[in-house]
């Protein structure tokens, strides 16, 4: 009996005698390779307000890096952990484990030691770069680990840290490619952990690129343009989905780093010509606020990506009218390697889609070469009515190989080559997706389904909440009752009856709470996502 070579896919890898090697399956250190022999003088990544690194010192400096790390007696598929804030060298470190074929665990800048010895230990890490801002938990994080090299680009030199840049000063500047499979972990990208342990999605070398192709598609993104990077690159998604396509597209991103506002984004685009970039969930009122009285400042931006937590339909109609074309809703996770899985098309944003403005409700439509499907409890499609709410699936080829080490948790998500995705949702019959919330946030209360994010979505319309949050709490009737957890804005007044007079007069009465908990802020999970678990436990706590 002959064996089937994973990769070639003939027996032993074996073809006949006078077949031409199969080439291998390009990976993004390929294309970085391919981009700084064409364009060596164009600018690749940079801080803002400093100069730019161009793809030839990119590319050199990633060679010194992948030599260095091979020199430390890392072997293809060692894992190395980057405990970084946003920096050059942050993408560097996945550049250069792609030359290596090694695995980048990156670890949460806002990680405590405890939750980062967690990363590093369930990676099993045998190398760590870290930052300045991380250095003061590194030792601790790192207790007893075994480390064949640890590096800062920092000035705080602990735990027997080189200086990064000595070692690629002694390092080789060029590297002979390295054939790298597919199917190969590259990135191991740990989820946000809001019901327990995060759990390590395995993105390969092939999913990444994927990915890279598909972003093109779904975010509009130019060739050879300027990403304003807005997100950290603690979020694997910011990496894979918004920096390597990029790169993929021989651009360049300008990285905003933290504390910014949205008139830096605005100055930024202005002082760059930037082409792309993504606005996270809390700025985009101040960034509809700001276009409001300056619509023009938007200058040479072609795409303005928002996706991640919901956000009023309302509010994104207001931005698509003062963006125009340039406005992208999208859905996307984790598990599709951090790309979108549904986006909006200029056409929906420019008033023609066939269901009207309630397109600003939706995430658009599957990205091409990637299908959703909406089942029931029982796991049968239902009716793509806009009606039928269900778990929506995902199949995608950028869908991650699995859990790290975790068989039990690959098996309940990944089934016959679909992802279950745990978000409940409706298809209409144009193919609108719309994501109404997580299964396991919905309550259910006297046998009736309430979804937190539609009750949400009428608290943020009241003047005086500034965030809001909704999760079950117990009741001893109805078994779970709805509880607002609600931050004030600054310099007005509320109180629990104004607030459920408010839901009463736009919801019916079973959804609205039946309590409010006003505090300063919502507590929040590393990847800055409202941490309900955590939200659960304060409400239970209350409730006595």
């Amino acid at each position: 009996m002959t064996s089937t070579d994973p990769i070639v896919g003939s027996p032993n890898g074996a073809g006949p005698a006078n077949a031409l090697p199969a080439p291998a399956e390009p990976t993004i250190a390929d294309a970085l390779a391919a981009i700084a022999r064409r364009s060596p003088a164009s600018p690749a990544v940079g801080r803002r307000g400093e100069r730019l690194r161009t793809y030839a010192e990119l590319h050199e400096r990633t060679d010194r890096l992948a030599n260095a790390f091979t020199a430390a007696g890392l072997r293809p598929g060692a894992p190395v952990g980057a405990w970084m804030e946003d920096c050059p060298e942050y993408l560097e470190v996945y550049l250069a484990a792609a030359k290596a074929g090694l695995v980048v665990v990156p670890v949460n800048a806002r990680f405590t030691a405890e939750e980062a010895r967690y990363a590093l230990d369930r990676g099993d890490v045998q190398a760590l770069v870290f930052t300045d801002g991380t250095a003061p938990k590194v030792e601790e994080a790192a207790a007893d680990r075994p480390l064949r090299l640890t590096l800062t680009p920092g000035t705080e030199r602990v735990a027997g840290a080189a200086a990064y840049q000595d070692v690629l000063a002694a390092a080789a500047a060029t590297r002979a490619a390295a054939a790298v499979p597919g199917d190969a972990p590259y990135i191991m990208a740990f989820t946000s952990g809001t019901t327990g342990f995060p759990k390590a999605a395995v993105l390969t070398h092939r999913s990444v690129m994927t990915v890279c192709r598909s972003q093109v598609a779904a975010t509009r993104l130019p060739a050879y343009g300027v990403r304003a990077h807005t997100n950290s690159m603690s979020f694997t998604s910011s990496v894979s989905a918004h920096l390597l396509p990029t790169l993929f597209t021989g651009g360049a991103s300008v990285l905003m780093g933290t504390g910014w506002h949205v008139d830096d984004l605005l100055d930024v685009v202005e002082r760059y010509r930037a082409t792309h970039t993504t606005i996270p969930s809390p700025f985009v009122r101040d960034l509809v606020e700001h276009l409001g009285g300056a619509p023009d400042r938007l200058g040479s931006l072609q795409s303005i990506l928002h996706a991640g937590s919901k956000v009023d339909g309302s509010l994104l109609q207001q931005l698509g009218e003062l963006a125009g074309a340039r406005f992208v809703e999208g859905w996307g996770m984790t598990e599709n390697s951090g790309g979108l899985v549904c986006s909006t098309s200029a056409l929906d944003v420019l008033g023609a889609s066939p269901i009207g403005s309630a397109v600003f409700d939706t995430v658009g439509r599957p990205v091409p070469g990637v299908e959703v499907e909406v089942v029931g409890a029982d796991g049968a499609p239902l009716p793509h009515d806009g009606e039928s709410v269900g778990e929506l699936l995902v199949r995608s080829p950028s869908l991650v190989a699995g859990y790290w080490r975790d068989e039990a948790a690959t098996a309940k998500a990944f089934r016959d080559g679909w992802y279950h995705s745990g978000d409940l949702g409706s298809i209409d019959a144009h193919g609108y997706v719309r994501v109404v919330d997580r299964r396991a946030d919905l309550i259910v209360s006297g046998g009736m389904n309430i979804y937190p994010a539609e009750v949400e979505r009428v608290l943020r319309t009241h003047p005086a909440v500034a965030e809001c949050a909704v999760v079950a709490g117990p009741h001893e009737r109805w078994g779970q009752t709805p509880v607002a957890v609600v931050v004030v804005r600054p310099g007005v007044s509320l109180t629990q009856d104004e607030v459920i007079a408010h839901c009463r007069a736009h919801l019916a009465g079973y959804k609205k709470p039946t309590s409010v908990l006003f505090v300063e802020q919502l507590p929040r999970n590393s990847s800055d996502k409202i941490a309900r678990e955590r939200l659960r436990q304060i409400v239970a706590a209350a409730a006595g």
